[in-house]
């Protein structure tokens, strides 16, 4: 199936649930944004670039940035959790390829991946060399094709304590964290956090 039709599909799903207005909205931009990708078969870009954006892409958008630019990682996304549908949504990301945004554009957590442990545990979890973790060998192949071999996924909380999303680097090589980089990392991730819960607020 073209990644864009599988896309536009999950979006339609999710649109007909119980949503918060700015989850709702951003959906509905994903979503025409998808159909107007499909559309003009524009695969290799991201089109959102070109368009404006609403205000949790451009939230998730200037996250990615700023947590690729402390951590030096050669890839970054970010997630929304969908509490209602335990949906993960992803909102930005840098230097992946199309068919793994396809794949991941809006992904039920399976347990196995860095960001469904986060979501399952509330805490961060590393994985130092993806090719060594027994519940991420399912989604081995799609790391060597999207070209990372360590990762990290932080969730991003409300007020209340509530899981609001996850922000996740990936890195080319195996490589461990260090305490200074984990301290940004939670730093950055308090900020995102407060503007996420500012936005649904």
């Amino acid at each position: 199936m073209d990644m864009h039709v599988a896309r536009i599909g999950c979006y339609r799903r999710l649109l007909r649930q119980a949503l918060h207005s700015e989850t709702r909205r951003t959906l509905e931009w994903l979503l025409a944004d998808a159909v107007r990708v499909h559309a003009v078969e524009e695969s290799g870009s991201r089109p959102w670039d070109r368009y404006p954006s609403p205000r949790l892409v451009a939230i998730a958008d200037q996250a990615v940035a700023e947590v690729a630019r402390l951590t030096g990682s050669q890839f970054a996304n970010m997630q929304l959790y969908v509490a209602a549908q335990d949906t993960l949504l992803l909102l930005a990301y840098r230097n992946f390829e199309p068919a793994f945004v396809g794949r991941f554009a809006s992904f039920r957590p399976d347990g196995r991946t860095s960001c469904s442990r986060a979501v399952a545990c509330g805490e961060r979890v590393i994985l130092e060399d993806v090719e060594q973790d027994p519940p991420f060998a399912p989604h081995v192949p799609s790391a060597r094709a999207a070209g990372f071999r360590a990762l990290q996924s932080t969730p991003l909380k409300g007020k209340s304590g509530e899981l609001i999303g996850v922000l996740t680097t990936h890195f080319s090589a195996p490589r461990a964290f260090s305490n200074d980089e984990l301290e940004e990392l939670d730093a950055h991730a308090s900020h995102v956090s407060a503007e996420l819960a500012r936005a649904c607020g």
